[in-house]
């Protein structure tokens, strides 16, 4: 018995509509489906384009960069760019191919162009990149409240010694000895002339046998370096330095493209406070003793002194710790009667010694400030033996006599400090480094790392303004012949919130 079938106009039309409707829905699903392999692609790229920073200066330095020129020296940015799109292009296509019932690709996803539109380097604007990452680290590590407590301290400190550092640097020691050399000269030529009958009435004062004018001997250590005076015996000065072809600050830098990403860090007292901190914490200085195959010794020195050489470096300091020490220990001098009495005595048996009483008065203003002068070489040899020296001097932490003032040459050959409270050398080095400009400090601080970077094997071609630390790509995708622009970017501070 044969079967006949038949289909309704009704029926062929309902399901064509179904087809069309179908192939619609079909499509639809292609287009989201691709776009969000797309999407994953670009971002799985960028995050293997960030993923690759550099291991040993996250170890030593707790900050993040790519370098853009992978080792090379030489700037490549289209390597990011592969790599950003290779991933795209396998997450549409992983292994190559992704086939559908007929073998086709599914999302039908393919790449049309693209192109980094913007980056952001470390080396743009002074280094704030990498002072935004550097404050990071400190917060986590540390603790807001705790720096915030760190830097009172010091915020009180640096007021002192700035302070202290100004009058210092009024205080013109050489000039006072100039002076009494001056008058001493004058009222001999005076007293030879029979002038000067005041010296006549003046009551005689015993001089002892063995007595040595300390002026005289402050006098002769003002003529020798300062480093010899303070350094400790057997303590040798660094000779290592930087070539101003390796100075991040000084020469020629790449900067970044487009609209710049820092992260998060704001241009506070706090902030400063914070890198200050770190640099501190991350900077070796004349009384570290580890990494002291540098290629820069005193770090911490040359941030605030800026010169090419570690001997230079430590003199700049040296010579400002000095001028605050002299104005110190004058403004305790003036204060204290008995140290007045002892200047007075002393004046009157100097001038008995050179037979000219009549300069009593300028002879105890050239004492006054020789036994401040004296007494602040101590301070520094103090502080660089390992030591502590007050930011406010008492008669307890008073260290030079009025009459070792003589025997100030064999004082400083002491290699070894006195046990005495106070702040060591390092922490004197903190309140010079609030004193300064945090952009100076930022690009000096990265003069350091780049050098030490480039010390190690396989880092010659180092550069800090290589270091990509925000990447933003925008690629054209084609899905299921419609065009799509994807706009992603990734930065480590962004990865860090």
């Amino acid at each position: 018995m044969k079967k006949s079938g038949s289909i309704t106009v009704f029926t062929s039309l309902f399901l064509a509509v179904f087809l069309l409707v179908f192939q619609v829905l079909l499509q639809s699903v292609q287009i989201a489906g691709g776009r969000v392999q797309a999407e994953a692609g670009v971002e799985e790229g960028l995050y293997s384009v960030f993923a690759g920073y550099d291991r040993e200066l996250l170890e030593r330095y707790h900050v993040f960069m790519v370098d853009g020129s992978y080792g090379t020296g030489v700037w490549k940015p289209e390597r990011m760019y592969r790599t950003v799109k290779n991933c795209m292009e396998e997450s549409c296509r992983p292994g190559g191919v992704v086939t559908g019932v007929r073998g086709e690709n599914l999302w039908k996803c393919s790449s049309v162009s693209g192109a980094i539109t913007a980056y952001t380097l470390m080396s743009d604007q002074h280094g704030r990149g990498y002072r935004a990452q550097a404050v990071d680290y400190m917060k986590e590590t540390l603790g807001i409240q705790g720096i915030q407590l760190l830097m009172e301290k010091y915020r009180q400190q640096k007021d002192i010694f700035e302070e202290q550092e100004k009058e210092g640097n009024e205080i013109d020691v050489k000039q006072t000895m100039d002076s009494y050399e001056q008058a001493k000269k004058e009222a001999a030529q005076n007293q030879d002339s029979g002038s000067d009958s005041e010296s006549q009435q003046r009551t005689e004062v015993s001089v002892p046998a063995d007595f040595v004018n300390p002026l005289d001997v402050i006098r002769q250590l003002q003529k020798k370096g300062i480093l010899a005076l303070v350094v400790p015996p057997g303590k040798e000065v660094s000779q290592k330095g930087l070539g101003k072809e390796e100075w991040f600050s000084k020469r020629e830098k790449l900067t970044g493209m487009g609209t710049p990403f820092y992260g998060t860090e704001e241009n506070t007292l706090l902030a400063k406070g914070i890198f200050q901190a770190y640099m501190m914490q991350h900077l070796t200085d004349y009384t570290s003793t580890e990494h002291i195959s540098d290629p820069l010794r005193y770090q911490l020195e040359y941030v605030i002194g800026g010169k090419t050489t570690d001997q230079e470096n430590l003199k700049a300091v040296v010579y400002r710790l000095l001028a605050a020490r002299e104005a110190a220990n004058m403004m305790y001098l003036l204060r204290d009667p008995t140290r007045q009495s002892e200047i007075h005595e002393m004046a009157l048996v100097i001038c008995a010694a050179i037979g000219l009483p009549a300069l009593e008065g300028i002879v105890s203003l050239a004492l006054q400030a020789a036994w401040a002068f004296g007494e602040s070489l101590m301070d520094v040899r103090q502080l660089l033996a390992g030591g502590k020296v007050p930011l406010v001097k008492t008669g307890a932490t008073w260290m030079v006599s009025i009459n070792q003032l003589a025997k100030l040459t064999e004082l400083l050959k002491n290699g070894k400090s006195v046990e005495q409270k106070g702040m060591t050398y390092h922490e004197y080095l903190g309140i010079l480094l609030m004193t300064g400009k945090t952009d100076t400090q930022t690009e000096r601080t990265m003069d350091v790392v780049g050098a030490v970077m480039r010390s190690l094997p396989g880092k010659e071609g180092f550069r800090l303004d290589q270091g990509v630390i925000y990447l933003e790509t925008e690629m054209e995708v084609s899905l299921a012949g419609n065009t799509f622009s994807l706009l992603r970017d990734y930065g480590y501070a962004m990865g860090n919130g």
